[in-house]
């Protein structure tokens, strides 16, 4: 081994040992900062325009802009939050009174009335005998259920304090993290585009496809869970729906899964039904069919489109497995490394499995 390559193996060695501890440190700060990247590049227009209106002043826009984004878009979250954890205390005293007080046989036994009275009546004529076959015992289990659930907001009860703190905590990192994304994004952006060993063409390929995707995705996303959320509530009020909003906080965040904002309004129809308020849950389903999941058949794929240029089955299905793999920000990096991928593929295809020889 030469000198020069012992340098360059011991160069390179030392360098992914210090990429390592790098990861090690910031990986605490995951969260926060890729939340504040998202937002930096949702706003990224915003912000250019502003730079331009105030003739280079990039410091003060970038301040500027992070308090409008924090009281626009992050102090209302932070004011739901505090109604959904009020909301969440009312959904667990009503459920710990149901239960302590016996009152769950008396609502099942409802359903069951509601069941035998209604179109579904003759389905469960058809199913109940299979259930007895199978020794299910319905009550007992619908009572088991409500005892998990009861069980697991009594859990969630006993840690909103730690919760609340590192709500707090992340809150405050990430206004820090957005401030310096905003003031240094574009030199942090270019110097990134220095130690990539690629062609100028491939990286604007690549970066291109990393902004519009990014960008499509978040602003589609978002907007049409805000938009599922507000109106999924407002029809939840207008029906006498208890905890508008709470079931309109979940609307929003089941709505960031392709059709999951079914969920939320068919089991408050279902409730409606059971509930002997048959028009009400017949105006919930239309709502919730025409209205709510209206938005999601109209604005997403408005929004998103074709700047992403992945088929749909790729997108339905990596939005799903990047929500396990990486929690909620899978829903945003899933996409968006998909789209990276397609463009290597694109890249490896124009410079090395085509005939022409690669570009300079």
């Amino acid at each position: 081994m030469t000198r020069q390559q012992l340098f360059a193996a011991f160069f390179f060695a030392a360098l992914l040992y210090l990429l390592f501890q790098f990861y090690a440190i910031f990986s605490v700060f995951l969260g926060p900062l890729s939340w504040a990247a998202l937002l930096a590049l949702t706003f990224y227009p915003v912000k250019q325009w502003l730079v331009r209106l105030s003739r280079g002043r990039n410091t003060t826009v970038a301040f500027g802009l992070t308090t409008a984004v924090i009281l626009v878009v992050m102090m209302p979250t932070v004011l739901i939050t505090i109604l959904l954890a009020t909301e969440s205390v009312a959904v667990y005293q009503y459920l710990q009174q149901v239960f302590n007080e016996g009152q769950a046989p008396t609502i099942a036994a409802k359903a069951v009335d509601w069941m035998h009275t209604s179109w579904l009546g003759r389905l469960w004529e058809h199913v109940a005998p299979h259930v007895a076959a199978w020794n299910i015992n319905v009550s007992a289990t619908a009572l088991k259920l409500g005892d998990a659930i009861s069980s697991f907001l009594v859990a969630q009860a006993t840690g909103i304090a730690k919760n609340a703190v590192r709500f707090v905590v992340n809150f405050f990192l990430t206004t820090i993290a957005l401030f310096f994304f905003f003031r240094d994004g574009d030199r942090l952006t270019a110097s990134l585009r220095t130690l990539l060993p690629m062609t100028a063409a491939d990286k604007e390929i690549i970066f291109s496809r990393l902004y519009d995707t990014l960008s499509a995705v978040v602003q589609g996303t978002l907007v049409t869970a805000a938009v599922q959320g507000v109106l999924a509530g407002l029809g939840f009020s207008m029906l006498n729906v208890p905890f508008a909003v709470i079931l309109g906080c979940a609307t929003a965040f089941l709505s960031l899964l392709p059709g999951g904002a079914v969920v939320i309004w068919a089991g408050a129809a279902i409730y409606l039904a059971v509930a002997d308020t048959m028009l009400r849950a017949l105006l919930m389903l239309m709502w919730g069919a025409l209205v709510v999941s209206g938005v999601d058949n109209f604005v997403r794929p408005l929004m998103i489109g074709g700047r992403t240029e992945i088929p749909t089955v790729f997108l339905f299905f990596g939005i799903l497995g990047g929500l396990q793999a990486y929690g909620l920000l899978g829903i945003f990096l899933a996409p968006t490394i998909i789209a990276i991928l397609v463009a290597f593929i694109r890249i490896y295809q124009e410079r090395y499995a085509s005939d022409a020889p690669p570009a300079d």
